[in-house]
């Protein structure tokens, strides 16, 4: 079993997606993840998704996604006695991950500043929209509101439909995978120097990096990217998208050897005249017209043979998927990403995501459902030598649930 963050344990303050998301990375390799709510509703996910039945237990599918593989502990955090059970908690944890605005954790008591002096080990990491410096800092933002400020929205699209999002929250999830491995890789560092690290993860940052390639040529040369609608980045004159009988199929032919291939490809379906596009110069000169070709050749049979096809003979190729035959595909199935986890408190199992990679030809499974909400308060005190007694009595003042 791959867990090479067993032992090491992980305080999470954070809420909806990026930050619990980079703390599921760690649960999922072993970390002792647990996570501290508030006394209310708790993660405001857990009343999140199309699944009633799960919404009304507290463990809607938003909260499902990001969360398996962890504990709940609920403690007031604006009261004195619920600061310094966090802070008991602090000196015994590995990492501390919260995704407040800049400024907030410092008014709870939580800063880097003072928990860095209780535990003098400690990977502090900040997860936040903007970071923890610039004139942005203290705004907040959520994953669409930040799409548009990186510019990745102007890219999309076309000039006729203007700015276009990105449908899946995918900033989000990006920032999450960022935060996790700075962590896994702070560890390293605090092995080697013996000294605590603070990590300040940025959700603008991460977009940026998300389109390297289009910021960093705007920076050297001025280039200013357009929509691209469904086309290549390559630039390729080939590539892009096709009608076909069915749905529209995508293809890259980014070089000779490909673009040949699919020359030949095509061929065998129709005609085509490969000699007269033999010089690149010529297929982008005229790109339009030799896209004209192409197309009423990929019309007259069905994105499903042509991908069969096309790739026959190696030319990189797929048809368009909506999510439901995506995921009802061989391909999805037997790479097992996602993992059936029984939700005990309405007896029903429910899919889970794994983590992103195989270990050994096997993958990285979760294997406890998402947390009750404060199922855990009652044994992560006592492990800090809180006592039964005391536990009731901080029930019965409202400190903790």
């Amino acid at each position: 079993m791959f867990k090479p963050l067993k032992g090491v344990k992980v305080l999470d303050l954070t809420g909806v997606l990026a930050g619990p998301y980079c703390t599921y990375q760690l649960a999922l390799l072993g970390a002792d993840v647990i996570k501290m709510e508030n006394l209310q509703n708790g993660d405001w996910t857990r009343v999140g998704g199309k699944d009633e039945s799960l919404v009304k237990k507290s463990m809607g599918t938003s909260f499902l996604i990001q969360n398996s593989d962890k504990k709940s502990i609920q403690i007031n955090l604006k009261s004195k006695k619920g600061k310094n059970i966090a802070l008991e908690l602090i000196k015994n944890v590995d990492v501390f991950v919260e995704n407040m605005r800049p400024g907030k954790a410092e008014k709870l008591g939580l800063g880097w500043k003072n928990l860095s002096t209780i535990n003098n080990k400690i990977i502090y990491c900040s997860i936040s929209a903007f970071g923890q410096d610039g004139p942005f800092k203290n705004r907040g933002a959520y994953d669409h509101v930040v799409q548009g400020m990186s510019g990745i929205m102007t890219t999309t699209g076309t000039k006729e439909t203007g700015p276009t999002k990105v449908g899946s929250p995918y900033i989000d999830y990006a920032t999450g995978l960022n935060a996790a491995f700075a962590i896994v890789s702070a560890m390293h560092e605090v092995k080697q120097k013996n000294k605590s690290i603070r990590l300040d993860v940025s959700m603008l940052d991460t977009s940026f990096l998300l389109m390297a390639n289009m910021v960093t040529e705007h920076l050297n040369s001025g280039w200013v990217p357009t929509p691209m609608g469904n086309e290549a980045q390559s630039g390729s004159p080939a590539s892009g998208m096709y009608c076909t009988l069915t749905s529209p199929i995508l293809l890259a032919a980014n070089n000779d050897v490909q673009f040949f291939s699919l020359c030949d490809a095509l061929n065998t379906i129709g005609s085509f005249d490969k000699e007269k596009w033999r010089l690149e110069s010529n297929r982008r000169s005229k790109q339009s017209e030799l896209r004209k070709e192409f197309q009423s050749i990929f019309i007259t049979k069905t994105a499903e043979d042509l991908e069969i096809l096309l790739n026959n003979f190696d030319v990189p190729a797929g048809k368009i998927r909506s999510l439901p035959e995506a995921v009802s595909e061989r391909q999805f199935k037997e790479r097992k990403l996602w993992n059936k986890i029984n939700i005990k408190s309405i007896n029903k199992d429910y899919l889970v995501p794994s983590i992103g990679f195989k270990v050994d030809e096997n993958p990285v499974l979760p294997k406890k459902p998402p947390p009750i909400l404060g199922c855990d308060t009652e044994n992560v005190l006592k492990e800090i030598g809180i006592t039964k007694d005391l536990i009731k009595d901080l029930r019965k003042e409202g400190i903790i649930n």
